[in-house]
């Protein structure tokens, strides 16, 4: 019986090869297209996944209160948390700091120096804490003693090459200060899909002492693992009481502090905040390609039914001849799983090759070089069994069914029709394509309007030509050495200006103080981010002044003044921008005398459009040493790019021999913000465009099929004087409807989806109503067309071809 099975199924296939080989294209494509968005869903919500704990390790952050009213939310905390949480609360089992502040050092190995970005301070358990593996060293000690460090793999072969690194100093430093470190350890390098990506602990106890646990620099991430069952509300309602007995300090003491524990598998895609340091996924975007995917290989599986059901007709007699000749309804269901199973194989095989053919070029352009490895894992596989699966019982059990319950005589006698409730399930599914394809064009339409939003908006600051160098580290005279690197730089052909600041466009300020306004109380403070800035900033960068002036260096008293952005000035309460010149403020740390407004700043866009305007304050107080100058910016006239840099780098050396010479493009550093929005928008528009192209593969299938099986019908009509243009009109007038109904159900729809992923956006292009009809004009087009294309020649037809038999 099986070879019978096998048998007539391959007569079956060969017979009807235009049929198989539209099945077997829009199975493989959609195939192809969830396996690679598949793999990026997987990929992204495996962040962290690897920790054996890792459903009871949370994150712990800060978050300040005025009354019931949220005024700040950090990823960070401070130092003291968690030693002060582990003392009063039972729910935590063990916890683990990383000091992320000034992580980006110089290493140096005897010649070999690099600037390294996480360099951080880390407790002496974060081995046995966290699943990282260590290669070399003991995990429970490699983090013990004083300027111990543990290094990864590949700085390892960075700085050691095929030497033994155990033992070996490396020497850290970083403008404030500099460490001598053994190495005691080498981890394994940390894995793509972990948001903290680090190359260089220190030992804890590195750390100065009245920094260790200090509550009041929230520079740190606090990790806590909490025992089986522990409830982590009930921690997050008690520490605001904890907190009462350790803010002994003035700052922030009239806010309410509280922490919100974040599960660490959720920290890669939740929505970012003030002072993240990993790189974050969409969480919305991902959840939204997830359904793309079945999306597309529900769209692919319709086709199959769709054309399975409709050619049902040609079979009938068959299916019909089988029963009379004794066939039993399980045998005929074989009959038609089987060709399913062969079809999906087929299908699964060619998506397959696909998937291998481009899957280094694909996967490192979509996911990022070397992720190849994660991304294909036992769960992505298991989902592919099951879709596999799921693809042939949805595509192989409806048709079967169909024809299984003909009766005999009644196909025997040439009447075999549909049901009324198959065709309506047949237009069902067709709609469903159509209404899918509207939202996808709609979204299509909506993504690439806000990247073009992002990238063409003004950002009310200049950074076009401008080369960043990074800070040398501590050295001997710095200031000085600084000012006339500065100066020599002002000298060159070429440069425009020179500054220095404590940030750059792109770049999060990352140093908040408490202010508040002079002769306002205590309860009315609030962070601000603190800007070093120097007289050369504002119009290096062209920044628009509405109030007061820039710093001016003919002013001695401008060096301690302060210029603000007009949000600033808007939440210390000034009636505008000219209200606030001339007034006075208290910065924190600085009590004996407050700092003057001299200017108001426009607002512009420190960071991505994806951010609202945040309250910039910039100085110049050398009252406030320990927020540095960390950039060097330098405006280019143009010319000889690579040359510039070139002299540029040999001024540095003969200036700064001790630091390396680390420079990037602004431009280049600022667009990086819009890579992912970028990627997304190439990631979205071409799986949306794939399940379009698959719907229209099956439009088309549908239409030629139906365009032949009506060929008598054409040549009766046109017998009875029916024109060319009367006919094409008659069979596309149900496609046309079906695009207007799904249209009218799809709009609303995706008008809620989009409005939900634009939320993600402070600053969003706003929602027109074209952008929702242009998708329906569109599918109309593309189905409209393919409609007349193959209804055509059957309406050019002479009928007496048709009704020869007749």
């Amino acid at each position: 019986m099986i070879r019978n099975i096998l048998l007539v199924t391959w007569r079956t296939l060969i017979r009807n090869k235009t049929y198989t080989l539209i099945n077997i294209a829009g199975l493989a494509l959609g195939m192809a297209a969830f396996i690679l968005i598949s793999a990026y869903v997987n990929f992204e919500k495996s962040f962290d996944r690897m920790h054996p704990d890792a459903a009871n390790i949370y994150r712990v952050e800060s978050q300040f209160y005025r009354g019931n009213n949220l005024s700040d939310s950090w990823a960070t905390s401070t130092n003291g948390y968690a030693t002060a949480m582990k003392s009063n609360f039972p729910e935590i089992e063990s916890f683990v700091r990383m000091d992320w502040h000034n992580s980006e050092r110089v290493v140096k190995y005897n010649n070999i120096k690099f600037r390294e970005e996480h360099v951080c301070f880390a407790d002496s358990n974060f081995f046995s804490f966290f699943a990282y593996p260590l290669l070399k060293g003991d995990k429970l000690t490699a983090l013990n003693e004083v300027n111990s460090i543990v290094i990864s793999q590949s700085a390892a072969k960075k700085y050691f090459g095929s030497d033994e690194p155990l033992g070996k100093y490396l020497d850290i430093a970083t403008l404030e200060n500099s460490y001598h470190c053994v190495v005691t350890g080498v981890f394994k390098d940390v894995p793509a899909n972990s948001t903290m990506q680090f190359n260089f602990l220190v030992s804890w106890n590195t750390v100065p002492k009245f920094e260790k646990d200090f509550w009041y620099l929230h520079e740190s991430y606090t990790f806590v693992k909490l025992k089986p069952h522990a409830s982590p509300a009930l921690v997050e309602a008690r520490f605001p009481e904890l907190a009462e007995r350790y803010k002994t300090g003035p700052s922030l003491k009239d806010l309410k502090w509280a922490i919100k524990l974040v599960p660490l598998t959720d920290i890669h895609l939740n929505a970012a905040k003030a002072n993240e340091i990993e790189t974050k996924g969409n969480r919305f975007a991902v959840n939204f390609l997830n359904i793309i995917a079945y999306i597309i290989l529900l769209i692919a599986c319709i086709n199959y039914i769709n054309l399975a059901t409709t050619k049902s007709v040609d079979r009938a007699r068959e299916v019909g001849i089988r029963k009379v000749s004794g066939a039993h309804a399980p045998q005929l269901i074989m009959q038609f799983l089987t060709e399913s199973v062969i079809i999906n194989l087929a299908a699964l095989i060619v998506a397959l090759v696909l998937v291998l053919t481009g899957r280094y070029g694909i996967m490192n352009y979509l996911y990022g070089q070397g992720t190849y490895s994660l991304l294909f894992n036992n769960a992505l596989y298991l989902k592919l069994i099951a879709v596999f699966i799921g693809s042939i019982m949805l595509s192989g059990i409806y048709p079967a069914t169909v024809l299984v319950r003909m009766k005999p005589i009644t196909v025997l006698k040439g009447r075999f029709t549909f049901s009324k409730s198959g065709v309506l399930l047949r237009r069902g599914m067709v709609a469903f394509q159509f209404m899918s394809s509207v939202l996808l064009i709609a979204g299509t339409f909506a993504v690439y309007r806000q990247i073009v939003y992002m990238n063409s908006q003004s950002t009310g600051v200049n950074i076009d030509q401008t080369l960043v160098l990074k800070m040398p580290v501590n050295t001997p005279d710095y200031n000085r050495l600084t000012e006339n690197f500065k100066t020599s730089l002002q000298s060159f052909a070429g440069v425009k200006a020179v500054t220095l600041s404590g940030a750059i466009p792109g770049k999060e300020v990352g140093k908040n103080l408490a202010n508040r306004r002079f002769g306002a109380p205590k309860s009315e403070e609030r962070t601000y981010e603190m800007l070093r800035a120097d007289y050369d900033f504002i119009p290096t960068y062209g920044l628009q002044v509405i109030a007061g002036r820039a710093f001016d260096r003919n002013r001695p008293a401008d060096s301690v003044g302060l210029v603000m952005n007009e949000e600033a000035a808007k939440q210390f309460g000034f009636a505008s921008p000219q209200d606030a010149i001339g007034k006075k403020v208290w910065i924190e740390t600085l009590d004996k005398e407050p700092n003057q407004i001299i200017g108001i700043v426009k607002n512009y866009h420190q960071q991505s459009l994806q951010k609202n305007y945040t309250p910039v304050i910039m100085f110049m107080d050398p009252k406030l040493p320990w927020i540095p100058a960390d950039y060097i910016s330098v405006k280019i006239n143009g010319g000889n790019m690579r040359q510039m840099v070139n002299n540029i780098q040999a001024a540095w050396n003969n200036t700064f021999p001790g630091s390396p010479f680390d420079s990037f493009f602004l431009d280049d550093f600022y667009n990086r913000q819009y890579a992912q929005d970028t990627q997304f928008g190439h990631l979205f528009t071409a799986f949306a465009s794939l399940a379009i192209f698959i719907a229209c593969i099956g439009l088309f299938g549908l239409t030629a099929y139906a365009a032949a099986r009506r060929t008598k019908e054409i040549g009766v009509r046109k017998v009875l004087g029916a024109s060319v243009q009367n006919i094409i009109s008659l069979l596309t007038w149900d496609i046309v409807k079906l695009i207007i109904i799904s249209g009218l159900v799809a709009i609303p729809m995706a008008y809620v989806f989009i409005s939900q992923w634009l939320d993600g956006y402070a600053f969003r292009v706003a929602l027109t109503w074209w952008q929702f009809v242009l998708p329906v004009l569109t599918l109309l087009g593309i189905a409209v067309a393919t409609t007349i294309f193959l209804t055509f020649k059957a309406a050019l037809a002479n009928p007496v071809g048709s009704l020869r038999n007749e």
